[in-house]
Order: C-alpha cells, then structure tokens, then sequence
C-alpha cells in the first residue's frame, strides 16, 4: 500500500488543480459545502482533497467518479507496474450509450 500512496501522493502533485479551478470558476461549477448548507466553487484544497478520496476508492473499485473528477486504478499486470489515472471530465461520449437509443 505505501508504494500506492507514495503514486497518490505524485499524481496529486503533478495534476494541474489550477487549471480545474479556473474552469469551474468561469463555469461557475459548485460543489455542495462540507457544512451542507449551501453550494459554492470548491477550493484547490477541497479540490486536491475530493482527487485523493477517489484515487484511494479506484484502488477497491477500480473507476470512479465525482464532481467531474474520474479516477481509476490499473493494478499490476504481466509487465506493466500498477498506476493511476486521474481526470477532470467537461463533456465524454463513448459508443455504449448510444446503443440504447
């Protein structure tokens, strides 16, 4: 598990949450406040800290996704090394829903 952290702890320096943050700001894209008693765009901290959560759950359940964020985990394979992925989603489409239609 350190090893999985230690990744954690790199994706989570490396991903650009400025970036999300001016976005959501000129979107005026607002998450629930912690106290639940209104809406507002969350901090970068807040940010960095809702990455962490789901990195974490994609370790159990290999893809999530919340607020825009999708994290998801690919354990180790033959050759390949177990890592992360970490996203932040404006707008995604793939074959499988259109299917439906």
């Amino acid at each position: 598990m350190d090893n999985l952290e230690a990744q954690i702890d790199d994706i989570i320096e490396e991903f650009d949450f400025t970036r999300v943050h001016v976005a959501m700001t000129a979107l005026d894209w607002q998450w629930q406040t912690t106290a639940g008693n209104g809406y507002e765009v969350p901090s970068i901290a807040k940010l960095k800290a809702m990455a962490r959560v789901l990195l974490r759950e994609s370790i159990k359940d290999k893809s999530v996704g919340s607020g825009g964020f999708h994290a998801a985990y690919c354990p180790p394979g033959d050759s390949n090394p177990a890592y992360f992925s970490l996203s932040f989603v404006l707008c995604q489409a793939n074959t499988f829903d259109l299917d439906d239609e």
